[in-house]
């Protein structure tokens, strides 16, 4: 085994193994010999257990499951929360600063039914019966009037046709054709439709500018035509007719027999 080479702690020196003092300064060498012995010793540290691949991955599927069972219990826990305030029917109706309910409600109703066709019709209850038979009914609405009648054959657009024609001239004059009627219909029947303007004369012969609509439908070898007059009023109703909707509401509810 080679011996271990010494130097002096104070001149640096090397000093021969085995001497007490330094060769060229005289400085005594055993303290620094007792000097380079350690004075602690340390116990090693443990190492660190790290986790595996593995087993990372396995605490990640087990937090990712745990968060899915939460998310699924608040869902459920929702839900029935949910069902049973809008089915138990404890709820109570708002009536202080209720929000605004955008609902149009429909006018109270009354109902012909003609015994020669089987049809019928529903109508503001607030209209009058002025004419009534088998055949059809004539109402008169708050400002106008309205006529629906069955005939039996023909085709709706010749019944529409001769309806206007058969128009009396010293009653009905300087009749014009306005517009077709779009999507005219009866019930839940496809038919055809005309908007006229025209000049209806009363009984003390004063003239009355008027639109008038002229709608007709046919199902089943029947042909029903409705008849509905307005005086106009262009600032009221695009088409005229003041009345428009109450007519459309009746041509709506019409069912055939």
């Amino acid at each position: 085994m080679a011996a271990t080479v010494r130097f002096c702690g104070r001149c640096g020196a090397q000093v021969a193994p085995g001497a007490p003092f330094c060769g060229r300064c005289g400085a005594p060498l055993a303290g620094q010999a007792l000097a380079a012995q350690p004075v602690y010793s340390y116990p090693l540290a443990r190492p660190v257990a790290h986790p595996t691949p593995r087993q990372r991955n396995l605490s990640q599927v087990m937090i990712a499951g745990g968060l899915l069972v939460a998310l699924a219990i608040v869902t459920v826990v929702i839900s029935a929360f949910a069902v049973s305030h809008f089915t138990s029917g404890s709820h109570s109706n708002c009536t202080v600063n209720c929000a605004p309910k955008f609902v149009t409600p429909l006018p109270d109703g009354a109902t012909y039914r003609s015994s020669a066709f089987n049809y019928q019709v529903s109508y503001n209850a607030a209209w009058t019966v002025r004419a009534q038979d088998a055949n059809g009914v004539t109402l008169g609405t708050k400002i106008g009037s309205v006529q629906v009648i069955g005939t039996k054959g023909g085709t709706a657009d010749a019944v529409l046709q001769s309806t206007v024609a058969a128009l009396p001239t010293a009653t009905w004059q300087n009749v014009v054709l306005v517009s077709a009627v779009k999507g005219a219909h009866i019930g839940d029947q496809d038919g055809v439709g005309s908007l006229y303007a025209a000049n209806l004369i009363g009984a003390g012969g004063a003239a009355v500018k008027v639109r008038f609509a002229v709608i007709a439908a046919t199902r089943s070898a029947t042909t029903v035509v409705i008849f509905a007059v307005d005086p106009v009023d262009l600032k009221s109703s695009p088409s005229g007719m003041p009345e428009a909707p109450d007519f459309d509401y009746l041509c709506t509810e019409f069912v055939w027999g």
